[in-house]
């Protein structure tokens, strides 16, 4: 432990200017340090930057590396995404150079996440694979298993879900063996989301409860409720409506209690899911209010995306019940606005269920011609996605060989 560790910041301040170089530079050094773990990122980015300098004066290599690093973490955290990119690529470069895999490590994680920020894909890959090759060589398995996690989280924004698996499961692995109980439930939980694109509901499910069960463990009362809002919007997807309404009628209760109202409004949206598809014939009055409830509030919170993902329960909901004309003009306009807000993923399921509708109520042209816009190579390996394109393909070639009255062979 360095004697500055123990001096008070006034103390600190008074040796930062100090003549003598090394007396400085560590009392700027230890000044940074104290201003980032009080994410007092702007002050700690300067401080560092003098530091550094310095550092690089005395020809000490190894804090200068340090200094370096942290000088583009703070510039990464002050949302500096170009010129953190510029210090972490120095930064990087100078501990390959010296060989000094703790540099490249700390290093190469931020860079991959300013490349990340600034839509740079292919590089924040590459830099996120190189941290968590190099954190996994120094033994930082805390450090190792975030980066793997944001490894996978960009295969799955890519759409390889299959890789991004891959890493989710390496991620896993990597906490097991640093002790790490809360990162490997949190790297279940990605396991169960690459899964779900990929059709297995029963594996996701077992990674969702084996997830909530250490959370609840642990008494991470957030996570509590986040694992069974993700355990009832998934039993959702896998037509156990039944089994999900407690789950949600819990994650209900803690999202309140935490005044997380979006989330709330989320899983409201899930518990109308479970409520309508569990029974098409019976009165949905209750789980339409919620739908109802939770898109004023979304509108009122300038939360559009979500407004979207209520309207679009209620739309199926229309379709279920024969009401493709109703349904055909909710999802035009969750189309069109999903269009708007440069929502890809709402844009994309949202065509989908309008071609059908059209092909339904015999509007032919109009759902071939909104059909066409769909590119399914966009989904990747999004199985259920997938599927739903070729339900609507199988329809519309049906609804078309009706209207020429063609025979479709079996």
């Amino acid at each position: 432990m360095s004697s500055h560790d123990e001096m008070s910041e006034e103390e600190l301040w008074e040796h930062s200017l100090s003549e003598d170089l090394v007396d400085r530079a560590d009392s700027l050094m230890e000044l940074a340090h104290r201003a980032r773990n009080s994410e007092e990122w702007k002050a700690a980015k300067n401080l560092y930057g003098s530091a550094l300098d310095l550092f690089v004066e005395l020809d000490r290599e190894a804090d200068a590396g340090i200094a370096n690093y942290s000088f583009g973490y703070c510039q990464y955290r002050l949302q500096e995404y170009d010129e953190a990119i510029e210090s972490l690529t120095a930064s990087l470069k100078r501990g390959q150079d010296f060989n000094d895999s703790r540099i490249i490590a700390y290093s190469a994680g931020p860079l991959g996440d300013s490349y990340s920020a600034l839509g740079r894909r292919d590089e924040a890959i590459a830099a996120y694979q190189l941290a968590v090759d190099t954190f996994v060589e120094i033994e930082d398995h805390f450090q190792a298993g975030t980066n793997c996690l944001s490894l996978g989280e960009l295969h799955g924004v890519e759409a390889r879900q299959t890789k991004a698996l891959e890493c989710f499961i390496r991620a896993f692995n990597i906490f097991q063996s640093g002790g790490d109980a809360y990162g490997s439930a949190r790297a279940k939980d990605r396991m169960a989301s690459a899964l779900i694109e990929l059709g297995d509901f029963d594996q996701a499910l077992m990674h969702i409860k084996d997830s909530l069960e250490v959370f609840t463990f642990l008494e991470k009362e957030e996570r509590i409720a986040h694992m069974n809002y993700r355990l009832g919007w998934t039993l959702n997807l896998a037509g156990k409506y039944l089994q999900a309404e407690a789950p949600l009628r819990l994650a209900i209760k803690l999202f309140r209690e935490n005044e997380d109202w979006s989330r709330a409004g989320l899983a409201e949206v899930q518990l109308a899911y479970s409520l309508i598809f569990r029974d098409l014939d019976a009165d949905h009055a209750e789980a339409q209010g919620l739908l109802n409830r939770a898109a004023a509030y979304f509108d009122a919170a300038g939360e559009q995306l979500n407004v979207l993902m209520a309207n679009s329960v209620t739309a199926e909901r229309l379709m279920n019940e024969g009401l493709f004309v109703e349904a055909a003009a909710l999802w035009r306009d969750i189309l069109n606005r999903a269009i708007s807000y440069e929502d890809s993923f709402s844009a994309r399921a949202a065509r989908a269920s309008l071609s059908e509708c059209l092909f339904e109520i015999g509007e032919h042209t109009e759902g071939k011609q909104v059909f066409s816009e769909i590119d399914a190579s966009e989904w990747g390996e999004n199985k259920p996605e997938l599927e739903r394109i070729e339900r609507v393909k199988k329809l519309m070639f049906e609804k078309l060989a009706e209207t020429l009255n063609i025979e479709i062979p079996r």
